[in-house]
């Protein structure tokens, strides 16, 4: 359906239909967003003018569609063209509602693994097209070394450095300053939410697995809260509202962060998962709310370790996991240690460095 155009009776409007909906664009919007090289740099995209300046009454004169573009003359007398499927994308990415992420448990999910004997960039595009789409992505054949992670990584950005180091060890050591660096069961959470912001992904990398015991699980946990947004709406209320805090100290470090367990944007879709019993410091409340909150933290516990919700995993040496941690939920069963025989390095890379890389490869 091609679209057509019609100005408002006030002219400061333009509105496009398109597929039986007429959306508008504000005519002050439009002159800011233009790329006429006196508005905006050809090169980097960055505006030339102050936004401030342009005119709150400017009007939209006239306007011409061709060869899928439009053309635009306003009051001060400049032209400026238009990509219409640009304008259409604009309108449809403000409200924004997970759309494009496939929601998924133990019986529906279908696990691509790619060959990292065979990489290329468009095997890195499907990678992180999978990660944005499941919530993480398996990756086979990564070099078996301690750097194995960034012969991956360093082709998507930087590994983010924290209190631990680039790319930590991951394996049960004597005096373990973290739950993690033990071979005991590991409940599904998601890491480090007493920082602000949160570490977007994390990269898991299995040099040695022997073990009886260690598999790995996920949970999506966009999934887990549609599921108690469907059957109790209460308590997915009291998840996305009331604010529990998380901390974590050592010698070295204090990291605290106050939020919730499930956190929307201004649409109202789900954006963040959080779930960490290790670290949370449950702060003092009303009795009412105290009840209020444990009950819906319970409710949510269920459907996290719910067996249906669960991907259980065992990764042998050359195995990368890719986890979103705004979204998915990992755990580890526990294990026997027997000289090191399992050996995991992990590290973790800012969200907008890998959507980054994604919106380029795209």
């Amino acid at each position: 359906m091609k679209p057509s155009i019609s100005n408002s009776s006030t002219s400061n409007v333009l509105i496009i239909s398109y597929k039986n909906k007429k959306i508008p664009f504000y005519s002050s919007w439009l002159y800011e967003r233009s790329k006429n090289k006196n508005i905006r740099d050809s090169e980097t995209g960055q505006l030339l003018i102050e936004a401030s300046d342009i005119k709150k009454n400017l009007k939209i004169i006239s306007t011409k569609i061709m060869d899928k573009k439009i053309t635009i003359k306003f009051s001060d007398n400049t032209t400026h063209h238009y990509n219409i499927s640009e304008l259409l994308m604009e309108s449809m990415q403000a409200k924004s509602d997970n759309s494009n992420k496939e929601l998924w448990n133990n019986k529906n999910i279908k696990i691509t693994k790619f060959n990292f004997n065979n990489y290329n960039n468009l095997m890195l595009k499907n990678i992180l097209r999978t990660v944005d789409k499941y919530g993480f992505a398996y990756i086979k054949n990564i070099p078996i070394t301690k750097n194995g992670i960034q012969s991956l990584s360093d082709d998507i950005g930087p590994i983010k450095r924290t209190n631990w180091g680039e790319i930590a060890d991951i394996k049960s050591i004597a005096n373990a300053y973290d739950l993690t660096m033990t071979s005991r069961t590991l409940e599904n959470h998601t890491d480090n939410p007493y920082r602000f912001p949160t570490q977007g992904y994390i990269f898991l990398h299995c040099l040695k697995n022997s073990d009886s015991g260690g598999e790995n699980s996920l949970a999506d946990g966009f999934n887990i809260a549609q599921n108690i947004k469907e059957k109790n709406k209460k308590t997915f209320n009291t998840l996305t509202n009331y604010k529990t805090f998380f901390r974590y100290k050592d010698k070295d470090t204090c990291l605290e962060n106050s939020c919730s367990l499930i956190e929307l944007d201004d649409n109202k879709n789900v954006i963040q998962v959080r779930f960490n019993n290790r670290t949370e410091v449950l702060p003092y409340d009303t009795i009412e709310n105290t009840k209020k909150y444990r009950d819906a933290r319970k409710k949510f516990w269920n459907e996290i370790t719910n067996e249906e919700n669960n991907l259980i995993i065992k990764q042998e040496p050359g195995d990368m996991l890719i986890i979103d941690n705004y979204r998915i939920f990992h755990g580890r069963k526990g294990y026997i240690d027997k000289s090191n025989s399992r050996y995991f390095r992990q590290g973790y890379m800012d969200r907008d460095i890998l959507q980054s890389k994604l919106k380029l490869l795209n």
